[in-house]
């Protein structure tokens, strides 16, 4: 029996050494990598001032587990390297969406701006489709006119001088010309001579 409690008592020690040295490599150094990856991602961004606070605590909160660890306390050097990653990842899913609200904004502004275009081009369309409308009512009630004249018989209609026959008016008489004035010295004997 001596011999069973000591293997249970083997058993439990190994699985549970195994368990936490499973959670503290686990927990410990890929929160530590993930919270530092995600701290230069944001650095590498233009937007990084959205996030300073965030990775500001980020960065504290690495700090103190530098410190913890360095003072023997693992347990608590990876419970605030898990809040470093948990800042970081806050951080960093707040970049994408001012980077995803930008994008939206930019593609609401070019609906907008297409909205505007098309509406422009349709009342242009209809605009010329109205003038096209008045140009053929126009053209139609001009060839309904010409229908209804009489027809010309005369051969001045008929002549090929492209005037289409009409009237052309006459130049009116030429009045004669008025009487030379005599000069003063036949007027004085009574113009005989």
């Amino acid at each position: 029996m001596p011999f069973r409690r000591s293997l249970r008592w083997i058993a439990v020690v190994t699985v549970t050494a195994s368990l936490a040295a499973g959670i503290a490599a686990a927990a410990g150094p890929d929160d530590r990598a993930a919270a530092e990856a995600a701290l230069r991602e944001i650095d590498a961004s233009p937007k990084k001032d959205v996030t300073a606070e965030m990775a500001a605590r980020s960065r504290a909160a690495l700090e103190r587990a530098s410190k913890l660890r360095a003072s023997g306390d693992e347990p608590h050097a990876r419970l605030a390297d898990g809040l470093a990653r948990t800042w970081a990842e806050a951080a960093r899913d707040v970049l994408r969406a001012v980077d995803v609200e930008e994008k939206a904004q930019t593609a609401r502004r070019a609906a907008t701006d297409a909205g505007v275009v098309a509406e422009r081009e349709r009342a242009l369309l209809e605009e010329g489709i109205a003038q096209s409308g008045r140009l053929r009512a126009q053209l139609e009630s001009t060839e309904r006119e010409a229908k209804e004249q009489p027809a010309r018989t005369s051969a001045a209609a008929n002549s090929d001088t492209g005037d289409g026959g009409a009237a052309r008016p006459k130049a009116p008489p030429k009045a004669p010309p008025p009487p030379a004035l005599a000069p003063p010295s036949l007027i004085r004997d009574g113009g005989a001579r």
